[in-house]
């Protein structure tokens, strides 16, 4: 009996007499793994396994193993002691756990296979496991074998990267890697060309071939080989292979039987991939105010109130229009005459114009609002589609807050003040939705005791007299610079009506070309700029997400591009209040239709560019796309092939690099 034997002995005893004294202590002891694999083709027995304790495990520990098949027995012998196929290399789990794996050779279908724990290779208190045995019968290459080789390229599809990928029933081909099992493989003969394999039942392409066909351009390299899950060839593809989509391979592994396996590798190029339109380009250019302000001239309304709009809008040396008689016949036509005509004047200058009107009054009835809507409507339909110099639209700064009832209108006028229902802005929710939204471009703006829309920028007659008031006119502001913006026309370009108040515009001929077997991947994070599409057979427009899937089942030849707007141009503004004895100065912008007043919009800021990126947003692939894609964490996703995955989604690849190491993220 030995020594460990009479201390585990001696314990017991004390135990038994003192049983009222000392705990019974769990040291929670147990496998994590145990997994075992059979692969008949390779008559290879493959051992995996992790067992764990909090107390008892150190370097005396060992694994054993006993095998039983119809004609072979093999009695309980530690892992140490057996021969191995492949080559596995110690393992560390840490303090509290022993694991690794082994492999051995087996030319028959075990039968029974058990694994136990030793805790101290002289002792005999073991552990016994709850083995996971797993047949693996005769088959294809690419799906009855412990391992499969295939290739990758780098990003410029010039250097293939060839890996050998772990394939086991239950463990994951980075698990096999941490338990331990390397396995040697080389690469020689390599050809380019297209090979007729069928990739959709074996997609890595192994052994999907007896041979590379012989009538391929060869690539004189040399062999290659490795331990490592990966190892970049040693030559550069020529020139002359860049039309190839494949370079096939003959790989060769250490096996059981014979002592290596041989099949045919394929490595399949990445696609070719390159942004479908990088940048749109239209000038942004600042219109010509063309300024009236209509009022009585026989009576006062309001001075405050009309020295606040005329003050707003730099109305001081607009033209005048009286409209005492605007319930007077033929007052509509007179309107319009006086606004074409001086646009006409204007339009001599060589740039865009917008109309400003300032319109003082008191009638609450809506009807002289629905006359200056019929004046407007003569005239600004005619403008919005001409060649630049052309009338981009019009801004009204109102007594009372309107509603734009005419639908064409609603898209190139603006109207003020917004349509608050409430007369003291200090009621005005800080959601308000509103016709004339004034934005900030400091969303952390402070404005001392008030919120952004409660200050009097372009507020309603009630509203102001209500606001100094309550308050003054010092602390109701002022505003110190006011433009307009919007993108020019040329001849060729076409206005399209979207919604109640979008246009969308193609201004130049811009067009995107394609080959029916080109593809697209359209990415919505970097859809920014609403860019639009259209088609000789649907006019239409249509958001670049259609365009992807649309190409796929009715590819054209040429995809028409042109850009989205909310409202026709941009009013951009400065102004000053004294607000808790202080003055603050700051920037906001009216932009289009209804939109949040309290909200931040990105579009203001397009508005002072000419340029509207696209190339994060639609990717075109011109040459095999219908091959596997790597991700953005250089995954190799051999099912995901670009026409198919990346309709709707983003594309960010990530590559193999030359010097990045031997052993991908390749789950």
């Amino acid at each position: 009996m030995d020594r460990a034997r009479l201390l585990i002995i001696g314990v017991t005893a004390i135990a038994v007499a003192a049983c009222e004294k000392v705990p019974i202590v769990d040291i929670n002891a147990g496998f994590s793994l145990a997994d075992v694999a059979w692969f008949e083709e390779e008559d290879t027995l493959f051992v995996f396994y992790q067992a764990n304790a909090e107390q008892g495990l150190g370097p005396e520990s060992q694994l054993e193993l006993t095998v039983r098949t119809d004609h072979f027995e093999l009695p309980w012998t530690p892992l140490s002691q057996l021969d191995t196929v492949h080559t596995h290399v110690p393992v560390d789990c840490g303090p509290k756990s022993v694991c690794g794996s082994t492999s051995l050779a087996l030319a028959e279908r075990p039968r029974d296979v058990r694994l136990r724990l030793r805790y101290h290779r002289a002792g005999e208190m073991t552990l016994n496991a709850p083995v996971a045995l797993n047949i693996i019968g005769r088959g294809a290459a690419h799906t009855n074998r412990s391992l499969l080789v295939y290739g990758v390229f780098d990003e410029t599809n010039t250097h293939v990267q060839w890996r050998a990928r772990h394939q086991f029933p239950t463990l994951r081909n980075h698990d096999v890697q941490k338990y331990g099992l390397r396995r040697h493989f080389s690469i020689a003969d390599r050809r380019h060309g297209a090979i007729a394999a069928n990739f959709g039942e074996n997609p890595y392409g192994y052994g999907s071939v007896q041979s590379c066909p012989g009538a391929l351009p060869s690539l004189d390299f040399g062999p290659v080989e490795t331990t490592d899950r990966a190892v970049f060839d040693v030559g550069t593809l020529p020139l002359s292979a860049s039309e190839s989509p494949v370079v096939c391979a003959r790989s060769t592994v250490t096996d059981a039987k014979g002592g290596t396996f041989e099949a045919v590798a394929l490595a399949r190029k990445n696609p070719q991939v390159r942004p479908a339109f990088p940048v749109l380009r239209s000038p942004i250019t600042e219109n010509t105010p063309i300024k009236f302000m209509l009022r009585p001239c026989r009576r006062e309304i309001s001075s405050p109130h009309y020295v606040m709009q005329e003050q707003r809008l730099f109305l001081e040396d607009a033209s005048e229009i009286c409209i005492d008689n605007w319930n007077a016949p033929g007052f509509v036509d007179e309107l319009a005459t006086q606004f074409r005509t001086r646009i006409d004047q204007v339009r001599t200058q060589g740039r865009d114009m917008v109309l400003v009107l300032g319109f003082h009054h008191d009638d609450t009835t809506g009807r002289l609002g629905t006359v200056l809507e019929e004046a407007l409507q003569r005239v600004l339909p005619f403008e919005r589609d001409k060649s630049s110099p052309r009338v981009t639209g019009a801004f009204v700064y109102d007594s009372v807050a309107h509603v734009v009832a005419r639908p064409e209108l609603r898209r190139l006028v603006l109207w003020c003040p917004p349509n608050h229902t409430v007369d003291d802005l200090d009621e005005v929710p800080v959601a308000a939705s509103s016709t004339c939204p004034a934005v900030s471009e400091r969303p952390d703006l402070e404005l001392g005791p008030f919120r952004f829309n409660q200050i009097p920028i372009l507020a309603t007659r009630a509203q102001y007299l209500r606001f100094i008031q309550k308050y003054s006119e010092a602390q109701a502001g002022r505003m110190t610079s006011m433009s307009f913006r919007a993108p020019e026309h040329t001849p060729l370009s076409v206005n399209i009506p979207i919604g109640e108040f979008g246009i969308a515009t193609f201004y130049n001929n811009e067009i995107l070309t394609a080959e029916p077997s080109d593809a697209f991947s359209y990415c919505p994070d970097a859809d920014k700029r609403r860019i639009v599409f259209r088609i000789p057979s649907s006019p239409a427009p249509m958001g670049l997400e259609v365009l992807p899937e649309l190409h796929q089942l009715a590819p054209q030849p040429a995809y028409a591009l042109g850009l989205f707007w909310d409202f026709p141009f941009l009013l951009k503004a400065q102004y000053e209040s004294y607000l808790a004895g202080s003055v603050t100065a700051y920037s906001f912008s009216v932009p289009f239709g209804i939109v949040s007043s309290n909200e931040e919009t990105w579009a203001s800021g397009l508005w002072t560019t000419g340029e509207f990126p696209m190339g994060d947003t639609l990717a075109q692939c011109t040459r095999f796309c219908d091959h596997p894609t790597f991700d953005s964490s250089v995954t190799y996703n051999v099912q995901a092939l670009f026409r198919d995955a990346y309709r709707v989604q983003c594309y960010r690849p990530m590559f193999p690099r030359l010097g990045d190491g031997g052993f991908p993220h390749d789950p």
